[in-house]
């Protein structure tokens, strides 16, 4: 795995090393941020690119590990590590990773990196068609359906909002600010 980047309240160091991805989402270009302050309501979403360089065999293990140093109310500097374990799956076993879907996750990271593209001046448009472009892929790979036949058509339970998530999304204020002034967007 590769970090491509973070969206969130922070700030890069602009530290690199050789798990920095080339593909940068967010806040990229570095493994390392800033955040001003950190509490339970704070959020960070990260982004990775999965590099295969040395294959990796079905169900193996793989740990994401995340140091937070931060300075405690006492004015000592503390560090908390989190190791994150998954097993790994292989992209043709389509029924493992359907298991593994979580569509409210998805629906919030793609959420928050459209409205990142969307403060940087990226054109609407462009970004619904990219969203389109997201949903009409997983759609492909994991419905069920009969070519020439919309009857067929069936999304499993781990998908089954997803579709739903992201037309409100596409509707949303988030993106859509027509006949709005500045302020009330």
């Amino acid at each position: 795995f590769k970090i491509c980047g973070a969206i969130g309240q922070i700030c890069s160091t602009g530290k690199k090393s050789p798990n920095v991805s080339d593909l940068t989402i967010g806040v990229g270009g570095t493994n390392q941020w800033r955040l001003g302050a950190i509490d339970t309501n704070s959020t960070v979403a990260f982004y990775f690119d999965i590099v295969n360089q040395n294959p990796i065999s079905e169900h193996a293990p793989v740990y994401l590990q995340f140091q937070t140093r931060y300075l405690h109310a006492s004015g000592q500097y503390r560090t908390r590590v989190t190791t994150i374990q998954r097993k790994f799956s292989l992209p043709e076993n389509f029924r493992e990773l359907a298991y593994g879907f979580d569509q409210e996750a998805a629906t919030v990271l793609m959420s928050r990196y459209a409205v990142f593209r969307a403060g940087t001046g990226e054109e609407v448009l462009d970004i619904l068609r990219w969203l389109d472009r997201m949903l009409i892929k997983l759609v492909a790979r994991f419905a069920n359906y009969k070519k020439d036949d919309p009857g067929s058509f069936k999304l499993s339970k781990e998908f089954s909002l997803y579709p739903q998530f992201m037309y409100h999304l596409r509707r949303s204020q988030f993106l859509q600010t027509f006949n709005e002034s500045p302020d009330e967007s």
